[in-house]
């Protein structure tokens, strides 16, 4: 018997029934080949697997990890008659505000008070615009979401991805920095860009724990703008780790923050020296990170399928 393709196979699948007028199909199992089964795209990843299952969906979506953050680098600087200037531009112009406020007012006879400051402005921008920009990955891609799938986990990603890439085009302001200060030129340079990730790292975590909480109350979104703005003021940005060891016990618990090790690890760099730091600070800065990334890929694996209903 030959095969029926088009209309006359549909046809022939389907007849009204004679008794209600409805339509069924007169041979189920040739219904049943005739399109292939529905496939649950959206696998949920286990808890306790969420940061291996994190690592693999970004391996597998590199390109698309790829293209996303060059299209939001681009998108940044777009129509801009400087363009990518302004990376360098705006943290040496906040660094210029900070130390007319305390080199000029306060009269702080630190010459390389400016760098530092410059420094933790660099350091800390990477660390607070990869906290916000993940604590609304979702929310802010609600409409692409609607539209295609893919894994949701790749939107916090590629959020820090870009503030990454910015970053290390601001930590370019450290080559004239290098000159004009005489400062030694030693393979220590190799620790800027760990600092930045690290940062990076610590807000990717913080992130992903607040960004499906972020969809159903938009409040946390605006917590954490309060909470980046004041942990500009708690973190060694207008600060050093060697001006809080010398304030007694108050300064040397400021020295427990987490982000004390990404910024006095680029400012050591810039010395020519390895990150010093007492062992237990170093110790504690690398297991809050780590806890923080863990954590949140397992808040993100375990609540995202349901926070992005909300949306």
């Amino acid at each position: 018997m030959p095969l029926l393709t088009g209309k006359y196979r549909l046809e022939a699948i389907l007849r009204r029934s004679n008794d209600k007028g409805t339509m069924r199909p007169a041979n189920m199992t040739e219904l049943e080949h005739s399109e292939p089964p529905l496939q649950d795209v959206a696998k949920r990843a286990s808890s306790l697997f969420a940061p291996f299952w994190m690592f693999k969906e970004v391996f597998n979506h590199r390109f698309l990890v790829r293209n996303l953050i060059r299209r939001d680098v681009r998108g940044r600087y777009r129509n801009a008659m400087l363009g990518y200037a302004w990376a360098l531009i705006e943290p040496a112009l906040f660094a210029l505000v900070y130390w007319f406020l305390f080199i000029m007012l306060s009269g702080n006879p630190d010459e390389m008070y400016a760098v530092w400051v410059l420094i933790g402005v660099v350091v800390w921008g990477c660390f607070g615009k990869s906290l916000s920009a993940t604590t609304n990955s979702l929310v802010g891609n609600a409409r692409t979401m609607h539209l295609v799938y893919f894994p949701r986990v790749i939107f916090p990603i590629t959020a820090v991805g870009a503030n990454f890439v910015v970053t290390l085009m601001s930590s370019l302001v450290i080559i004239p920095i290098l000159m004009v200060y005489d400062l030694p030129i030693t393979m220590h340079l190799f620790w800027v860009p760990v600092g930045i990730f690290l940062a990076g790292i610590m807000a990717l975590g913080f992130g992903m724990m607040v960004a499906p909480l972020n969809c159903v109350q938009r409040d946390v979104g605006h917590f954490m703008r309060f909470v980046v703005r004041a942990g500009f003021f708690v973190s060694p940005v207008m600060w050093t780790a060697e001006m809080a060891a010398q304030r007694g016990a108050w300064g040397e618990a400021a020295l427990y923050n987490p982000v004390v090790l990404p910024i006095t690890m680029v400012r050591h760099a810039l010395e020519g020296k390895s990150v010093d730091l007492p062992p237990e600070v170093i110790l504690s800065s690398l297991i809050i990170t780590c806890v923080l990334l863990v954590t949140g890929a397992m808040v993100f694996a375990r609540l995202e399928r349901g926070a992005v209903k909300y949306l």
